[in-house]
């Protein structure tokens, strides 16, 4: 009687063993979730600290783009003062040809203009305008180099340094092969100091301003008074060699 009731416990055992078993199995098996979606929704978006990096970065670019904007209206409303001015000087320029009487012989001592002095609204010594032309000369900025000349030759008449600055303005016109422009300071020089110690240079650059101008008779001229007046020196020298040519 016990191993019939035992029987039938037994197969009710192992149907119940084997129930749980694959319970626990099925559970085990089930797919685990995916990394996206266990992904923080943080991780997504750009992290603040980058964002405000960047745009303290883009800040900085436009504040610099600003400034370089301004730079160059500044430059710009300089170049055109300089302009201006030029411009007014070639104006009394001409005014003082036309108003200047007929040339000696030779062409190249002409009288004093008739007509006042030119002012200027400088306040800056001589010296300094000397300085801060020479240097713009040097640094080939030629049209701020004129304009610096012509400030001092308009305001120091009567300085030393006045011959040396027309004779650099002379020679910067010469060279930018405005020979009209040239010949016009050149002479004005020789009308303000005669006997200056840039006579014989000045003499020896108009006569080649007067060949550049297809004037070779007046040209020849001029040089024969360099060597003539002026025979120890290197104007004289180079003078002789033009001649020959």
């Amino acid at each position: 009687m016990r191993s019939v009731l035992l029987g039938p416990l037994a197969a009710l055992f192992l149907v119940g063993c084997a129930g749980t078993f694959g319970q626990r199995v099925v559970t085990t098996e089930q797919p685990e979730p995916s990394a996206e979606t266990e992904r923080p929704a943080a991780q997504a978006q750009p992290e603040a600290p980058k964002l405000a990096e960047q745009l303290t970065r883009i800040a900085g670019e436009l504040s610099d783009l600003q400034n370089t904007v301004a730079k160059l209206m500044v430059s710009s409303r300089q170049v055109e003062d300089q302009l201006t001015h030029l411009q007014r000087r070639l104006s009394e320029l001409e005014a003082q040809n036309r108003d200047r009487a007929p040339a000696v012989p030779g062409g190249f001592a002409a009288p004093a203009p008739t007509q006042a002095p030119v002012t200027t609204a400088t306040t800056a010594p001589a010296e300094d305008l000397y300085r801060v032309g020479t240097e713009k000369l040097r640094a080939k900025d030629l049209d701020a180099a004129l304009l610096i000349f012509y400030d001092l030759i308009a305001a120091y008449p009567d300085h030393p340094l006045r011959e040396r600055a027309q004779f650099l303005a002379a020679d910067t016109l010469y060279g930018r092969k405005d020979y009209r422009g040239a010949l016009a300071e050149f002479a004005a020089l020789l009308t303000a100091a005669p006997a200056g110690a840039q006579t014989s240079d000045a003499l020896l650059k108009i006569g080649l301003c007067q060949r550049a101008l297809g004037d070779r008779e007046e040209a020849r001229r001029t040089w024969e008074r360099v060597v003539r007046e002026f025979p120890e020196s290197v104007a004289a020298r180079q003078a002789r060699v033009l001649l020959r040519g």
